[in-house]
């Protein structure tokens, strides 16, 4: 055996390529060649016969087909080897000649250094030619050669070559073939398994026939419901289970159709059981054919329809009998198909269309109504076709004669006993009439629904056992209940009523006028409680309802809501009788009291006692604390006196911090204990506020009352001249009343001073003084006008001058305050205009009371002293509102601030900060100016509260943009402070004292010595 050719070394011989090419495809080769399933193959008759064309065409003893992998050359087709299979691929000419395009022919294997050692040439069978064809597939890869060889050197001719090559292509093709051969088996073998699990599980009935008509296959179902085993009906012709009229069906008509489309679809069958019964079914086919569309096998599936059928014949039955049945009926009866078109009418129907019942089977239903009806009608027919249910409506249709009717329709669904709707049965009935009476009688509930919901009465009707039968929307807000809650129950249960006084049940009215057959009138003072226990005050009245011939018929209940015309009326009586801010009784009720019991007196000689309180340092709490905390002061002692009496006894408060109390049936003794008892309870109470305490006291006056002469008017003069005698004599205390009492007569001199401010008002014997009102700030001194306060003074009778604190007390408590203003107001301005030349004076102000702010009738007199004035005059005068407990209406002190503004006319607070109500003033009075009240500038230099209050009170104005006004200067260095603090003007006896007004105008501009210090 020869050595392997030396690298490097190579013999040129024909057809020679180099190996590196086999290598690199050497991978996808191989797995093609895995993927053609030819290796130790059986023989093939093809692939012999190529190897034999091959062997005798070039004329050699050898003839091979060759497939070599990587290990092996394996011969699929062996001529001249016998025994021989394979041999190694090294060994392998082929292995050379699968890398190449064309022959590879090898004239002398000795002479070629690739083959002279090889065994196959060294040894048996001593190969010294070979020629190999490459057989190369479709895609360009090698699987091997049609090779062949010889013992002798040789050379084939060029024909001899070309033929080789052609064997070699159709070794190719054939190999493909037999790949796509095994790929079909393959795949038919997969469907033959498919389609025996299908015809095992599959829930219908199936089966397959071949071309013969023989069945192939058949589904458990198809089984189970013929009734036969697999064994008893594989190979038996399809046509033998059929009855012997659709099987000749079968052959003369359906056949044919079935060769020639490849499918047919539900032909009715009937097929025979095992047992002799027949099934009715409906069957579907498809045909399979070859590529050359031969016939193959068909496959079908049956659905047994034989309760269907079965349903159907006796829905025929049953119809035949329905229509015998209906055809004599006066209502409209049809039936028709699941499309909604007509299939049957009896003859009632016919005669209102004027048509013949042929006529009119096979139209449509919607055809026979107008456009207008015919939404309506398709809703019932698909409520009927596709939801199954029964529906209920009303058509307008024109008669053979052009009338129009009123149809009332019940359509119900015809449905199979598998639950499908396969029609619908229709009964109409003529309802024009009946129509017609709905219609005028909708009218008229129309107007009467109208006329009962507009108006503002609740409004019930019963039948006549009481039931309730409507509400109008008034009745069912009032009772809570709706139409529909309330219909059909009792009356009582809807409409519930009890006294006003006490809540006993009250009587029904409509029981009453169903039990007597009359009207019962309206009655007040009934509660009507509704369903969620809100109460209403009502009044109600029931009148009978009868038919035309008198019969009663029930009742109607007519209540009217007079909740809000009670509670105002309720209101305004104990508005009358009470006081707003303690909830006790008012002046006017009290001396009501008073008078009743005093006239009683005169006959039963009952003992009783009037108690007037007057409250101690209540203006203390109110200058300090603000009106709010007087208010507050003056709840808490209306409930201390409340609590103090018996329950007989009357309490009010009769203006101000003024209380009566009215002791009925009570011992002097007895109520001289009680009185006292007030006394020491007040002693004891404090009054807090904002962490300040208060001790506020009060004095009582005591008047017996015994069945003596003495009258309302003097029985309150008598307790109020007692009270103030127990303040004067030290407050906290009480003093009884006798006729001869010395506390009266000491009282007498303040009732003195009324008359002699009356007196001095009516003779004009007031006058004005002034004091100037400098600005602080000494950088503008001089650089104004005159600023200036008018004061007032009363000349007594023998000329000598009162200051106000004697008289102005009195004037107060005996309502003379608002007379004063008035002349003070009236007297400035003519001063004002008296003068030649008003520019020296910037402002004068003037003081009004706090009854004065709050009184619309001084308004009215101030607005036209002040309008006859002038603009000019009005310009220069300055109003001062003071804080006090007078001013009780601000809404009417802002309006008459507001009217004076407009003229011209400035406002200033006065006495800024003596209460807490000082700073809600800013919010609701419009001013200019602010007064800091004195109390706060006394102590200025050594209170350091009074020092921050001061401040406080100068950022408040300036934030508003107001000018401030300190009282009571009397240092200079206090005077100093304040114009470090900011305060833009200063008053007081150090700046200046109070002068006649007329000689005010000279001092004008002069300067105090001690401001500018």
């Amino acid at each position: 055996m020869f050595e392997s050719p030396t690298p490097g070394r190579h013999l040129i011989v024909e057809g020679a390529s180099s190996s590196s090419s086999i290598s690199a495809k050497e991978s996808v080769r191989l797995g093609r060649l895995q993927a053609l399933a030819v290796f130790d193959s059986v023989p093939e008759a093809f692939f012999d016969s190529l190897a034999q064309a091959a062997s005798r065409l070039c004329d050699t003893p050898i003839g091979l087909v060759s497939l070599v992998d990587a290990e092996r050359q394996w011969f699929k087709a062996n001529v001249g080897l016998p025994g021989v299979v394979q041999i190694p691929r090294e060994s392998s000419f082929c292995g050379y000649a699968i890398g190449q395009t064309e022959v590879m022919a090898v004239q002398d294997a000795r002479l070629d250094v690739r083959f002279a050692a090889n065994p196959l040439v060294t040894g048996t069978p001593g190969i010294r030619f070979y020629a190999g064809a490459p057989i190369v597939l479709s895609d360009g890869l090698v699987m091997g050669t049609l090779c062949v060889m010889g013992q002798e050197p040789r050379q084939l001719d060029i024909h001899q070559r070309n033929t080789l090559a052609a064997l070699a292509h159709l070794a190719a093709s054939a190999l493909e073939t037999r790949e796509q051969a095994l790929a079909m088996v393959k795949s038919a073998d997969a469907s033959r398994r498919r389609l025996d699990k299908l015809f095992l599980s599959a829930p219908a009935m199936l089966h397959s026939i071949d071309a013969q008509g023989h069945l192939i296959a058949v589904s458990e179902v198809w089984l189970a419901a013929l009734g036969y085993r697999r064994e008893e009906v594989l190979g038996r012709r399809s046509t033998e289970f059929l009855t012997a009229e659709s099987a000749q069906r079968a052959i003369d008509m359906v056949l044919p159709a079935f060769l020639q489309d490849g499918r047919c679809d539900r032909v009715e069958y009937q097929m025979v059981c095992k047992n002799g019964s027949v099934l009715d079914v409906l069957l579907s086919a498809i045909l399979e054919r070859d590529a050359a569309g031969v016939v193959l096998s068909s496959m079908a599936i049956i659905e047994d329809v034989t309760g269907r059928k079965r349903a159907e014949r006796e829905l025929r039955d049953s119809e035949a009998r329905y229509r015998a049945l209906v055809e004599g009926q006066r209502e409209l009866v049809s039936m028709s198909t699941r499309e909604g078109v007509l299939s049957f009418v009896n003859g009632a129907y016919a005669q209102f269309f004027g048509q013949p019942a042929q006529a009119l089977i096979g139209t449509r239903l919607l055809d026979q109504v107008s456009e207008e009806e015919r939404p309506a009608l398709a809703d019932r027919l698909s409520r009927v076709f596709d939801l199954g249910q029964t529906s209920v409506g009303e058509d307008r249709l024109l008669d053979s004669e052009g009338r129009l009717h009123w149809i009332e329709w019940s359509n119900r669904p015809v449905i199979d006993e598998e639950g499908r709707v396969i029609g619908m049965h229709a009964v109409g009935r003529d309802i024009s009439e009946r129509r017609q009476v709905e219609r005028r009688l909708a009218e008229s509930r129309e107007l009467l629904q109208v006329t009962l919901d507009s108006i503002g009465d609740g409004v019930i009707t019963t039948d006549a056992e009481g039931l309730v039968q409507w509400l109008n929307p008034v009745a069912e807000r009032l009772t809570g209940y709706s139409k529909a809650e309330a219909w059909g129950r009792p009356l009582a249960q809807i409409f519930q009523v009890v006294e006003e006084d006490g809540g006993q049940p009250a009587v029904h009215p409509v029981g009453q006028c169903l039990a007597h057959g009359q009207a019962v009138d309206r009655v007040d003072d009934k509660v009507l409680v509704s369903r969620d226990g809100v109460e209403y005050g009502i009044t109600d009245s029931a009148s009978p309802i009868r038919d035309a011939q008198g019969a009663l018929l029930g009742a109607v209940l007519v209540f009217h809501d007079t909740t809000e015309q009670r509670r105002m009326s309720r209101e305004i009586s104990h508005r009358a009788r009470h006081d707003a801010l303690t909830g006790l009784f008012n002046r006017t009720e009290f001396e009501l009291r008073l008078t009743r019991l005093l006239a009683r007196t005169q006959h039963d000689a009952g003992r009783h006692a009037l108690l007037f309180v007057d409250l101690d340092q209540f203006k203390l709490v109110n200058d300090a604390c603000g009106h709010s905390a007087g208010d507050q002061l003056l709840r808490q002692v209306s409930a201390l006196l409340q609590s103090s009496v018996r329950g007989r006894d009357s309490v009010a408060r009769l203006g101000g911090d003024e209380f009566g109390l009215l002791l009925e049936h009570c011992e002097l003794q007895d109520a001289q204990r009680l009185a006292q008892g007030i006394c020491d309870r007040m002693e004891t109470y404090r009054f807090e506020h904002d962490e300040r305490r208060f001790r506020v006291g009060a004095s009582i006056g005591l008047v017996p009352l015994d069945g003596s002469s003495l009258g309302t008017a003097a029985a309150m003069q008598a307790a109020d001249i007692s009270c103030y005698a127990a303040k004067e004599a030290g407050r906290n205390r009480v003093h009884l009343w006798f006729d001869t009492d010395l506390a009266m007569r000491a009282r007498s001199g303040e009732t003195k001073w009324a008359t002699r401010i009356e007196q001095a008002l009516d003779e004009d014997r007031f006058v004005l003084f002034a004091q100037r009102i400098e600005v602080v700030d000494n950088a503008r001194q001089g650089t104004g006008g005159l600023h200036a306060e008018a004061l007032l003074r009363m000349v007594d009778a023998d000329g000598g001058l009162v200051l106000p604190g004697a008289f102005l007390p009195a004037a107060e408590r005996f309502h003379l305050s608002s007379r004063i203003d008035r002349w003070v107001l009236r007297r400035a301005c003519e001063w004002l205009l008296a003068q030649t030349d008003l520019t020296p004076i910037e402002l004068l102000c003037i003081n009004l009371s706090g009854r004065s702010i709050g009184d619309r009738v001084f308004h009215q007199h101030a607005l036209e002293i002040l309008a006859t004035a002038g603009g000019a005059v009005c310009q220069r005068i300055c109003l001062e509102v003071t804080e006090t407990a007078a001013v009780t209406n601000l809404a009417d002190a802002a309006l008459f601030i507001e009217q004076v503004r407009r003229l011209g006319v400035r406002i200033a607070l006065d006495d800024f900060g003596a209460g807490a109500s000082s700073f809600g003033y800013l919010k609701t009075l419009v001013v200019d100016m602010l007064k800091i009240d004195g109390q706060f500038i006394r102590d200025l230099l050594d209170d350091p509260l009074d020092d921050v209050a001061v401040r406080c009170f100068v950022d408040v104005a300036r934030v508003m943009g107001l000018k401030t006004v300190a009282e009571f200067v009397d240092r200079p260095e206090l005077l100093q402070r304040l114009g470090e603090i900011g305060v833009d003007y200063a008053q007081g006896f150090l700046l200046h004292k109070p002068e006649p007004i007329d000689q005010l105008v000279g001092t004008a501009g002069e300067t105090s010595p001690a401001a500018v210090r």
